[in-house]
């Protein structure tokens, strides 16, 4: 589970029209909210669109633009660095628009560059003034004509091979230079080139229809969504094109929207009907819903969430998906719930820990900005606080699954390895047999996997399955 930071609302009420309501318009307001911290991109963009703060017919390039420039942040923020002599102080709001007209003229093919600048001028001038349009149109034909190509801008850069695989791929230079160090530069490679990659939306199916998968899956295509089943996750089909959030099978609860690799945390903890469970960290509810299915109307979720505004996101999540009858959300921080319950409450326990989201920088490229390496530490800190907490709750013989949306060294393994330090009486679980082969890639050893992105083309994920001793 990302770790999650308040954020000042960025909702909009009125609705623009005119030259704001346009996709380049809107693409700068909401890079301008993201860099300046004050929303996440992936809320951000479903406010203006649930709003129709964009045009029908520009809602797609609006989306593009958006995660477009944000993928390509890092590549675009140093190609800029050398024709603004004063980047630092130029405003927020004209970076943004300066960065997604250089998207569009490096890596989208489509658009003329007269029509880039154009648009760019006018909006400066619309957001600023006329100064700002003078100059938005100066930088941008100046750039256009010192650095025709993307190509042209790396070959023409230091030969280091790590800065140049940063600008290829977009991923900041202090995160090739961890990943070269903890994985060799030839998985590096691989990792980098996976997370610039469009990220696909998967669905996973309910459990009262896995019998019915190849009929959900035509009636999807049907409604054009086409997909194909994932090749780790059995139940689980991945959407090539389309928001299937908008399908009948969405809205009846037969399918929802989850990534295959952060669904395989439930299904390794694999809890059995009957049992109580604990999702300690539980927004926004998508485990929570698959644990559910697995207990069934005979077991017990009980689901906790620190963030009492991510509350409501669990209980929507679970009454479309028709499992709240067994499901009681609360808010608690979770490294605290050791005070609720008596010892040993809980037949099975998944700590899907806050971390720093380092898996999910294909999804939400926003989480590349701003990282510090100092973090890791502080987050391993949590996540063993609430490892130490909720440990005692589990029953003897009973199984905890720990899992991140990250793929560093400090939040994964050292924080399991540490546990078990201090915890004799837990021991390593080795995952079912079914899930050996599959995930072999992704193995660290029997009973502990880190899915690297470009593993299965997934989000990078880590699980780990742990049995308190009888």
């Amino acid at each position: 589970m990302e770790e999650r930071v308040k954020l000042k609302s960025a909702t909009h009420s009125n609705k623009p029209s005119g030259l704001k309501a346009s996709a380049r318009y809107q693409a700068m307001e909401t890079l301008d909210l993201v860099y300046k911290g004050e929303a996440f991109v992936n809320q951000e963009v479903n406010q203006v669109l649930s709003h129709s703060r964009v045009g029908d017919s520009d809602r797609d390039l609006y989306t593009r633009l958006v995660y477009g420039s944000l993928q390509f942040h890092w590549t675009l923020q140093e190609l800029l660095k050398q024709v603004l002599k004063r980047y630092k102080r130029t405003k927020k709001w004209l970076l943004a628009l300066l960065e997604l007209s250089a998207y569009q003229h490096y890596y989208l093919d489509a658009i003329p560059d007269h029509a880039i600048v154009d648009e760019a001028v006018r909006i400066a001038k619309k957001r600023g003034n006329q100064t700002m349009g003078r100059f938005t149109n100066g930088t941008l034909r100046n750039l256009f004509r010192t650095y025709p190509t993307i190509e042209d801008f790396i070959s023409q850069q230091a030969s280091d091979q790590y800065y140049v695989l940063s600008l290829e791929t977009s991923l900041p230079l202090d995160w090739v230079k961890y990943f070269t160090q903890r994985f060799g530069f030839e998985t590096t490679q691989q990792i980098a080139q996976a997370m610039v990659e469009p990220a696909q939306v998967n669905v996973r199916i309910s459990r009262d229809y896995w019998q019915e998968q190849d009929k959900i899956s035509q009636s999807l295509a049907d409604q054009g969504f086409p997909n194909q089943s994932s090749q780790i996750a059995p139940h689980q089909l991945k959407v090539k094109t389309g928001n299937p959030a908008q399908s009948e099978l969405f809205k009846k609860g037969i399918i929802t929207i989850q990534d295959e690799a952060a669904s395989l945390a439930v299904d390794i903890l694999n809890p059995k009907a009957g049992d109580r469970v604990l999702d300690a960290c539980a927004a926004p509810g998508g485990k929570t819903v698959q644990l559910a299915e697995y207990v069934g109307k005979t077991g017990r979720v009980l689901a906790f969430d620190i963030a009492e505004n991510k509350l409501p996101l669990i209980a929507d999540n679970v009454k479309r998906m028709h499992v709240d009858s067994q499901v009681s959300i609360q808010q608690g921080d979770a490294s605290q719930l050791g005070e609720k319950f008596p010892t040993e409450s809980f037949d099975g326990i998944l700590v899907d820990a806050p971390c720093s989201g380092v898996g999910l920088f294909r999804r939400k490229p926003d989480t590349k900005l701003n990282k510090d390496f100092a973090d890791l530490k502080n987050l391993q800190k949590i996540q063993l606080e609430i490892l130490n907490n909720v440990s005692p709750l589990l029953k003897k013989a009973g199984r905890l699954v720990y899992s991140t949306c990250t793929i560093t060294a400090e939040e994964n393994w050292q924080v399991v390895e540490e546990f078990l330090a201090t915890h004799p009486d837990f021991a390593l679980k080795a995952i079912g047999p079914e899930w050996q082969e599959v995930l072999k890639p992704a193995l660290i050893n029997a009973a502990c996997l880190e899915i690297l992105p470009h593993h299965f083309n997934s989000d990078g994920f880590f699980v780990a399955l742990l049995e308190k001793q009888s």
